[in-house]
């Protein structure tokens, strides 16, 4: 029982303190995330490194399964409610033919690379659906897209690995030589408008805890979002029972349920103006992503890891390489210019969190707010394009 309470404690308090010191070194490197998994596999190696030298101990599965899943389901809806989806409308043409061409890159790609190498890797489906799924929104997408199809949490860890160490060389190549490699057969910016009025909006993934104050309007906006989690844990049960209430499937249809229910309700949320205008959300979002990252890292099975780790290396490594090249291709016959194919790569491959920095980098402020909706739209449908094309690629 201590052990139990022990695990539970740090499971909550761990992600607590990643948020605390979000400008620690090692933060600031590999982002909130990374620290997150980066603490949560230093435990699980400890644990497989104690077990190897004899020691019989475990933590309790239990645990991880239901924070993790408790986690994901709140933090996605929190996430929704903050992203402006309204603002698109006053995106320009060239902005949103760049994401079109993101997402028809990632579907495409995807699907060559899936036919051709994922098809012969266990659970390949499932993990090329993940793939669009992060690369066409981020992280939470990639963790409800395996969670409704089920996948152990030792696999899921591993897609997550992978997707970081492939995303940490490939952001390098984006500050560095992208925009150089680009300019030679990309148009220049010059005078684009990316926008046809102002945009007003946030990033949703930012982190400030100075500005961070829990009242009674946030309060509400966390109990909608458990709400909601209740509503679809409530109607996965409901259609379990409906199908025959075989035992043992009960999990299997209940999660499913619950994640596709708070990604729905989730950006119906969002275009009510209250909800959309309570600040704060973003950061208890980001708050369970980061206990779901944890929970889900400290039970990796070592004894698993390493076949799985390579094969997945290298399915989300030609992914990203290929979203790359057929996006920057696609751009050069639709002549959307080189920032914006940059911004728009980054805006679904990472998410909204890493816009202003490429923005920065690049000396393109002006595509920072179209970055940051992108983003967000992103994050509204890469669940259920992955989720789609994983069950296609299922048949």
């Amino acid at each position: 029982m201590i052990t139990i309470l022990l695990q539970v404690f740090f499971v909550f308090y761990i992600p607590f303190l990643i948020i605390r010191y979000s400008k620690f070194f090692l933060t600031r490197w590999i982002g909130t995330i990374g620290t997150a998994y980066f603490l949560g596999i230093v435990v699980a190696l400890i644990i497989f490194l104690v077990n190897k030298l004899g020691v019989d101990f475990a933590l309790n599965t239990d645990v991880g399964e239901i924070g993790s899943h408790a986690a994901i389901a709140i933090a996605i809806p929190l996430l929704l409610f903050s992203a402006n989806l309204k603002e698109t409308r006053k995106l320009s043409k060239t902005v949103l033919k760049s994401f079109l061409s993101l997402i028809v890159s990632a579907i495409i790609v995807t699907a060559i690379v899936f036919y051709t190498y994922g098809i012969k890797i266990e659970n390949g489906a499932e993990l090329s659906g993940m793939a669009i799924g992060v690369y066409t929104g981020g992280t939470p997408n990639l963790n409800a897209i395996a969670n409704i199809f089920g996948l152990d949490k030792t696999l899921i860890g591993v897609a997550n690995l992978s997707d970081m160490v492939i995303g940490a060389f490939f952001y390098l190549f984006l500050l560095i030589a992208c925009k150089p490699l680009l300019s030679k057969f990309l148009k220049s910016q010059k005078a684009e408008k990316y926008t046809k009025e102002e945009i007003d909006i946030e990033n949703i993934d930012e982190i400030d805890l100075k500005k961070f104050t829990m009242n009674y309007r946030l309060l509400t906006m966390v109990i909608i979002a458990l709400g909601m989690t209740l509503v679809g844990a409530i109607l996965g049960v409901v259609i379990w029972m409906i199908l025959g209430s075989v035992d043992g499937t009960m999990i299997d249809i209940l999660v499913p349920t619950l994640m596709i229910t708070v990604t729905v309700l989730g950006i119906v949320g969002s275009f009510n103006k209250k909800i959309r205008e309570t600040k704060g959300m973003n950061v208890i979002g980001q708050y369970f992503i980061l206990v779901f990252s944890f929970a889900l890292a400290s039970s990796l099975d070592f004894n698993r890891l390493q076949g799985l780790f390579f094969d997945v290396l290298i399915l989300y490594g030609i992914v990203t390489i290929g979203v790359f090249v057929v996006h920057s291709i696609i751009s050069y016959f639709i002549k959307v210019d080189v920032n914006c194919t940059m911004v728009t790569l980054t805006a679904g491959v990472y998410g909204p969190a890493f816009v202003p920095a490429i923005t920065k980098q690049i000396d393109s402020d002006e595509l920072t707010a179209p970055g940051l909706i992108v983003g967000s739209i992103g994050y509204a449908v890469g669940t259920f394009l992955g989720m789609l094309l994983g069950l296609l690629f299922m048949i």
